[in-house]
């Protein structure tokens, strides 16, 4: 796709972005306010009434500072707290620059469905939302903009703004002797709602529209999982099939403030001749009826291992029965070292398994029957009874 339009960012967006990157203020006087990094030295006016302007001489200095362009400087501000997803509907790369307005509408309609769709599933997965929309997805949706449209068919950038988040590394606890402990932030919820709408347009492909054969009610159940609903598929059944798209393509920017997820694809295309398919699916997930109690996903949060014993455990940040939770997953020392690398990679987890409560009223589950990465997207259910 093509790339971001470089505009100015506020000054807010500048605070934020300074005060993340170890810049300190001094307090404010009359005409400003100073910022020191080392031996730089930056001042940013109180009157602002001419923002544009002072903004683009505030991002010239803080490229001279970080030796990059003012433009590379301006986006990184601007988006610094944002999770942005292209959405492109073509007919052809090369030639087409416009679409027909009734596409377009469509497009539009049909993304804020995807988006409110997603919303839901990401606070707790369903085949079937009919009607049941999640208040804290819908105020995700509320806080989302559209910046301005880009070249390259039509292109429409969707802004998710992200709150701050804590600062993650390794916790030690001298107390407890030879205890390996890894402390992370939780996935801000708006972050969880971009990711599971990824996840859920790579499980649409993979699962639904790529195999020859129709979905079977694994299939089903590995596409809930993901965040998918008949809802969502209705939704992009409908961009398919408009005359106009041959294809969908939805790429992803992650917020440089918040760890991104480093094995979702940058991008996800599925060609308008899947539309069928996908509508079929749409049908068959408003009757079908899946089981999700024991199936929950989210990121690791939490991993701890003392001295030779042969089980680790990993924390999991998810939302369970309408609240957020952290469930402790009982693994195996060889599973537990594959959940550190997996950690790291910032890959969130899918988890089946029962849940109990244990020791002090923690969420526990003892025997997993799968925990893997959620972007492995084979991943195998046990067979149907």
């Amino acid at each position: 796709m093509s790339p971001r339009t470089t505009r100015m960012p506020t000054i807010p967006q500048i605070h934020t972005y300074l005060r993340a990157n170890g810049w300190e203020s001094q307090p404010p006087g009359i005409a400003g306010t100073i910022w020191n990094r080392h031996d730089a030295m930056i001042g940013i006016p109180s009157d602002i009434a001419d923002a544009p302007g002072i903004s683009k001489g505030i991002v010239e200095r803080i490229a001279r500072f970080e030796r990059k362009s003012i433009s590379d400087v301006a986006l990184s501000i601007r988006y610094h707290l944002m999770d942005v997803t292209y959405l492109r509907a073509a007919n052809d790369r090369a030639i087409t620059d416009t679409i027909p307005f009734e596409s377009a509408s469509t497009l539009i309609a049909s993304a804020r469905r995807l988006l409110r769709a997603v919303g839901t599933t990401a606070w707790r997965e369903r085949g079937d939302i009919g009607g049941n929309y999640a208040r804290q997805g819908d105020s995700v949706l509320r806080k989302s903009r559209m910046d301005h449209t880009q070249e390259g068919s039509f292109i429409i950038p969707i802004l998710i703004p992200l709150p701050p988040v804590e600062e993650t590394g390794t916790i030690t606890q001298p107390q407890i002797e030879g205890l390996e402990l890894l402390r992370a932030a939780p996935e801000p919820f708006e972050r969880r709602v971009t990711r599971t709408l990824a996840q859920s347009l790579m499980a649409v492909r993979e699962i639904i529209v790529e195999p020859e054969r129709s979905p079977s009610g694994d299939d089903l159940h590995a596409v809930i999982a993901r965040g998918v609903s008949k809802e969502f598929c209705s939704a992009l059944a409908r961009i398919l099939s408009e005359p106009s798209v041959s294809e969908f393509e939805t790429s992803f920017d992650w917020a440089p403030a918040v760890p991104a997820p480093e094995t979702i694809p940058e991008s996800v295309t599925i060609e308008s001749d899947a539309s069928g398919k996908i509508e079929e699916v749409a049908n068959r997930l408003k009757k079908h009826r899946d089981d999700s109690t024991s199936t929950f996903s989210g990121n690791i949060v939490e991993l701890r291992h003392v001295g030779n014993d042969e089980f680790g455990f990993a924390t999991i940040s998810t939302i369970r029965r309408g609240r957020r939770s952290e469930i402790r997953v009982r693994l195996p020392y060889e599973a537990y070292q594959e959940a550190v690398i997996w950690h790291r990679a910032r890959r969130a987890v899918i988890v089946q398994g029962e849940v109990r409560h244990g020791s002090g009223r923690k969420l526990v589950v003892e025997h997993p029957v799968n925990f893997r990465p959620i972007d492995e997207i084979l991943l195998q259910f046990p067979a149907e009874q």
